[in-house]
């Protein structure tokens, strides 16, 4: 199920007056055609309508908008069309800064790291990252710094908060205080897609 890559710029360049000027009005212009798009197929029955929603929030997620404003509208859309589990993942790519993993990388994604609150070295964290990316070790890690802002345990939101979660061979760390996501590469397998074109 591949998206007209010509429908999404097109979604975009319609957007783009808004984007420029006020972008808070082209995320709810994009929120509602989605929102149309979804209700008009609920009223027709037409799968049509929710592939052009999915075209929507491809090009939202390319705007730089957040998945989370769309993660469980798209996989209800999923589920209708009987999607299958890459192209799922294909399409969260869309939301997601690629970055192949070094320290030096890693290191500037946690940013400035309180020497005396933290869960663990920011050396640690750093190693601890890259392992696990290279090694496509599965689960969910936490890592943060700085005094607590709110919850209790694991839940809890830090001064700087990171998740990283390795899931189906895809690593996605989230920068959750900035609400920004990174899809982080493997050094060899950014040479592999290299190679390939």
């Amino acid at each position: 199920m591949k998206f007209a890559k010509v429908e999404v710029e097109g979604i975009k360049l319609a957007v783009s007056k808004f984007y420029k000027t006020d972008a808070l009005q082209c995320r709810k212009i994009l929120l509602e055609s989605i929102q149309w798009l979804r209700d008009r197929y609920e009223r027709l029955k037409e799968k049509e309508d929710l592939k052009k929603a999915l075209c929507h929030m491809e090009a939202y997620g390319e705007l730089g908008f957040s998945y989370d404003d769309v993660k469980d509208e798209a996989e209800e859309i999923f589920g209708l069309l009987e999607a299958d589990r890459e192209v799922r993942k294909e399409f969260r790519r869309h939301f997601c800064e690629k970055i192949v993993v070094n320290k030096t990388r890693v290191n500037r994604l946690l940013g400035r790291w309180n020497p005396a609150r933290h869960s663990m070295r920011i050396s640690d964290a750093v190693d601890d990252i890259i392992r696990k990316v290279t090694e496509q070790e599965e689960g969910i890690s936490l890592y943060h710094c700085g005094r607590k802002i709110a919850g209790d345990g694991e839940d809890g939101l830090w001064e700087h908060t990171f998740r990283l979660q390795i899931q189906d061979g895809e690593a996605i760390f989230h920068d959750v205080n900035n609400n920004q996501y990174y899809l982080l590469l493997k050094e060899e397998t950014h040479a592999e897609n290299c190679n390939c074109r």
